[in-house]
């Protein structure tokens, strides 16, 4: 099968089945991968692109054709190999779908595409969206939250590093980056946690050393603070409220092995994540498959995490699809699914109680306005300063009013924020 038809019937299902782009790449081949990843990453451009090299619009029947030749606008620009074989290709690819008499189409506009590709750029950068690879109402809101950071739009566009979280109640950091260093793996310590790993170029988990003796984990950095951020002491009770795959999970265990720990998540095809992890390092949690805000519990609980389903706006550079999948009204109905669990979460705690909120957006409205909303004239919902000594002018980590905001880098971290209320008695 052609790399062209395997990248059209793969976004083809992302858009039409509202799926993440890495759902819809089973079996497919490395290079599909590549340009599947590559064209959504510059979706916004290639997309204007092709509308002005078009005389006329596609019918949407023909969405595979669309794909098609964003797929050979990418692959000329990036793919290390000549015009002509990308061309050929993506030509030969159209015969494969049933479609023949688009062959001089395709032909035609990616031969033009090679000769005018400077000018069309020029063209097509007036537009906001082809030239920062953004949705409009999104750019509009990125703009409006951090005005000061108009780089994040190009963070976003990034590769992301691949990450490690060394679990220290095995091994130090300076031992693990010993191990990588004794078989010639490039990696740095991370900036911000004590546990973070950063690989200078991403592996397969299998080919990490440790990995199966539970000596490291794959994780971002931003989350990473997790543990530190939430007070542990031995025999507290602590719920992860929305706990699939169970990273954070099996943190809060590495990091405090004495606490009694629930873990709930409603999704049952991931569910078993949790609890392969947990094998996997040795840890025990009991794991409920359960809509948290449908959970009973007959006591009180010490500490709550709330890392809340959200909009994914700090993940784009490692799930470039959020910029085509998710809209403005998905960020309203979400803020409101947030509220809604950290009520839940809150009527758990005991006095005295605390709880992080978390989520891997950058958009205030999912952030900050949730925990303003959430605390504003309940004298029993009380504010955790949070601090960090990552938290500087110009930093990438944020204090914000209510909590700390991670902004995404270039080879760094994640976008993620954090807020913490404590249950005191009025």
């Amino acid at each position: 099968m052609s790399e062209y038809v395997e990248v059209a019937n793969s976004l083809s299902r992302m858009l039409e089945e509202d799926r993440h782009l890495g759902d819809c790449l089973e079996n497919t081949s490395p290079i599909a991968q590549q340009i599947c990843y590559g064209v959504t990453r510059n979706w916004f451009y290639y997309d204007r692109v092709t509308e002005a090299l078009l005389d006329k619009p596609l019918p949407e029947k023909h969405l595979d054709l669309w794909l098609i030749l964003m797929a050979g606008l990418y692959s000329i620009d990036h793919l290390h190999r000549p015009q002509h074989a990308s061309v050929n290709h993506a030509v030969e690819s159209v015969i494969k779908l049933g479609k023949p008499w688009a062959k001089g189409l395709v032909n035609a506009v990616l031969r033009r595409y090679g000769r005018e590709a400077d000018s069309l750029k020029q063209q097509v950068m007036q537009s906001d969206e082809a030239r920062l690879n953004h949705p409009q109402w999104l750019i509009e809101l990125i703009r409006a939250d951090w005005p000061d950071h108009p780089e994040i739009f190009e963070h976003n566009n990034n590769q992301p590093p691949m990450t490690l979280r060394v679990n220290t109640s095995k091994i130090t950091r300076e031992q693990y980056l010993a191990k990588l260093a004794d078989e010639s793996i490039e990696a740095r310590a991370g900036a911000f946690a004590r546990s973070a790993v950063i690989l200078g170029k991403a592996m397969p988990v299998e080919a990490l050393p440790g990995f199966r003796d539970g000596e490291v984990s794959v994780q971002d950095e931003a989350p990473q603070l997790v543990p530190g951020l939430m007070n542990l002491e031995p025999g507290l009770s602590v719920i992860d409220a929305c706990a699939a795959p169970g990273g954070k999970t099996c943190h809060l265990l590495e990091s405090e092995p004495g606490i009694k720990l629930t873990s709930i998540d409603r999704d049952r095809k991931r569910i078993h994540l949790i609890t392969e992890n947990l094998e996997r390092l040795s840890l025990q949690a009991d794991v409920v498959t359960q809509s948290f805000e449908q959970y009973v519990a007959e006591t009180e609980f010490d500490r709550i995490l709330v890392d809340a389903p959200c909009s994914a706006t700090g993940i784009i550079r490692r799930h470039p699809d959020i910029k085509l999948l998710r809209t403005k009204s998905d960020v309203d109905k979400l803020s409101s699914i947030q509220r809604g669990l950290l009520d839940k979460a809150f009527d758990l705690l005991t006095i005295g109680g605390e709880m992080l909120y978390s989520t891997c957006s950058i958009l205030r409205q999912e952030n900050d306005s949730v925990i303003a909303d959430f605390i504003e004239g309940d004298a029993s919902k009380q504010l955790i300063p949070l601090s960090h000594p990552g938290c500087s002018e110009g930093a990438t980590l944020i204090a914000t009013e209510y909590g700390l905001q991670f902004l995404p880098t270039a080879q760094e971290h994640d976008g993620f924020y954090y807020a913490g209320i404590r249950k005191v008695a009025i």
